[in-house]
Parts: C-alpha cells; structure tokens; sequence
C-alpha cells in the first residue's frame, strides 16, 4: 500500500505543476505563436499520456491504490485532456488561418515550376524536385532550395515557417505525403454548366465534360489571367481524375470555380488513425459522429484492406491523422459537406 501511495502522491505532484502550465498556456494562448502554442500543448498532451499510465500501474500494483484518491486523479487527468486538446484545437486552427495563404502561393509556384518541366519532357514529380539528394526526404535545407527555384519573391523565414506547419510531428523533415502537401489547393464547382476542356485559351479545345456543382477539383497548374479578364486554372476531377481546363472566374469577375477548404463529416464512429495502413496503424483517438475532419490527403486506397481513407484534421482537437470513408461492410463513416 505504501508503494501504490507513493506513486499516487508522484502522480498528483506532476499533475498539479502540469495544471498550473496548462493554465499559463491558456492565459497566454492569444500572444503565443500558434506554432510555439502548439509545441507546448504537445508536450502537455505527451506528459498527460504518461501520467495516466502511471496511475494505471499505481492502480494495478501490489496492494493497489486508494480507490478514491485514484478516480479523483483520473478526473484530473481528463479534465486536464479535454483543455488542452481545446487550447490544441485554437492553436491549430489559428496556425492554419496564418499559413494557408503561403501555403497556396508556394503551392501555385511549385505547381508551374513542375508544369515547366513536364513541358521540358523531365519526367519528374514534385518531390523528386526538391529531394535533390534522393534519400526519400526533403530536408529544410532543400525545401528552401526547392522553392527559391520556383517563380515567385518568398522570404527564407516564410519558407521555413511552412515547413514547420508541414513537418506536423517536428521531425526536421518531410516524407512524400506530408511534403506533397504543400502543392495540393482544392477547388470547388460553384455554378452549373461549367466546362472542362483539353486547353485554356478562347478555342479551349476538346471539351472533356461538364462538372457538376459542388464536384471538387485539384488544382494542377495557374490559375492563368487571361487578355479577355478570364481567369482559368487546369485541375483534375477527384470524382473520375479527368483532366483539364476550368474557368475560374469570367470576364464579369463570376466566379466558376472556387478555391476552397474539403471538409468531411463523421456519418459513424470511426478510429483516428497515425498510418494510412488499418492493419499496421496506431489508433489517436475515437472520431465521434458529426465531427469535421479538414482534408489534407484525397482518399487513398490502403494496399492492404482496401480500405478507402483519408488523412485530415480533426477541427475540434486539430488531431491529425487517417480516416476510413467506407468500410468493409460498406458502412458509411465519412462523407463530404
């Protein structure tokens, strides 16, 4: 009983320094950088994590844990969760408010640096450019690189601040899929009768079909201003992965098509998971349903189950993670809004 009550007191004694930290990032949250705000809830989070498994032990040990003083502490340590995955939650979506902008403009840059070299017959992706060391990561260093070579006038402090907003678990690099990213800008059909066509221009081409409103489109190259006041943007259809030319906005400044955020809607509970793989993942949390995921990766097929999925932020806690669209008996857990 003295061990179980050791380990209770070591529990309560790092609680009580972690609630009076919590309280400080919670009075402060508004000076904060969210970058910075979100560092110093991470490790808040990390910290609570191993507390309750602490108490777990304490609970399970020899001669076990007084029963009330435990549940006492385990309120504690959700009471604590629940704030800080709220001051998590502001953080993250202030850092979004303050980077998506540059996120987009390098996006569009990088997006006609690659449409250069595909003109060039360089058969190379996006990130085969910027891992100029071909190691399967883009360190900073080559990200600075990377996008210096693109069109466009950015500071090196605001390069390095999207790659911190990129590199999400501060690893001090970008594997393909937290790289890629930086160059995916989704656009949403606004009106009826819109056309897709092979090529921009006032000829525009074959046409190659009509998008239906509300059809999301991923930004491929532009968007271009053309002389008659038109703008146009080349995309492909997330529904069939057509490709071609979308007016933007017309010559009357009516916009077509518009880029904005995907959201997905929680239908069924479903797992938050680290890994696109269900069969080798490590499940964040429990997606309730009527939460809204932000998408940040397009649905993917896992190699494995066959699963649908998508990786998103979660708006109510900014947890970051995968999610299944549909499962194996064809239950429907998410679906876009």
């Amino acid at each position: 009983m003295a061990q179980a009550g050791q380990q209770l007191a070591a529990v309560s004694s790092k609680l009580e320094a972690l609630e009076d930290n919590l309280k400080r990032l919670g009075d402060m949250a508004s000076s904060l950088e969210p970058s910075e705000a979100k560092d110093s809830i991470r490790e808040v989070m990390n910290t609570l994590q191993y507390l309750a498994q602490d108490l777990c032990a304490a609970r399970e040990g020899s001669g076990g844990a007084d029963a009330d003083q435990a549940a006492k502490l385990e309120k504690r340590i959700n009471d604590g969760t629940t704030k800080a995955s709220k001051l998590r939650a502001a953080a993250s979506n202030k850092h979004s408010l303050s980077m998506e902008p540059i996120r987009i403009e390098v996006a569009q840059a990088a997006l006609a640096r690659l449409a250069k070299s595909q003109k060039k017959d360089e058969d190379e992706d996006l990130f085969a450019l910027a891992d100029a060391n071909k190691d399967g990561v883009v360190t900073k260093d080559e990200f600075q690189a990377f996008v210096s070579d693109c069109p466009g006038n950015f500071s090196r402090d605001q390069v390095s601040r999207l790659f911190d907003y990129l590199d999400d678990d501060r690893s001090g690099r970008l594997e393909r899929e937290e790289f890629m990213r930086c160059s995916k800008v989704f656009y949403r059909v606004s009106r009826p009768s819109v056309d897709l066509v092979q090529t921009m221009g006032v000829a525009q081409g074959k046409l190659v079909r009509k998008l239906d409103v509300n059809e999301i489109l991923e930004l491929l190259e532009g968007p271009v201003k053309e002389i008659t006041k038109v703008v146009r943007a080349k995309c492909k259809a997330m529904k069939d992965g057509s490709i071609g030319w979308a007016t933007s906005t017309g010559s009357n400044g009516v916009v077509f098509v518009e880029q904005k955020k995907v959201h997905y809607q929680v239908k069924s509970a479903t797992t938050l998971t680290d890994v696109l793989s269900a069969k080798t993942c490590t499940s964040l949390r429990q997606l309730k349903e009527g939460e809204l995921l932000e998408v940040l990766v397009w649905e993917k097929t896992d190699p494995i189950s066959g699963l649908k999925r998508i990786k998103g932020r979660a708006l109510k806690d900014g947890a970051v993670g995968w999610a299944t669209v549909t499962g194996n008996k064809e239950t429907v857990h998410l679906t876009m809004v």
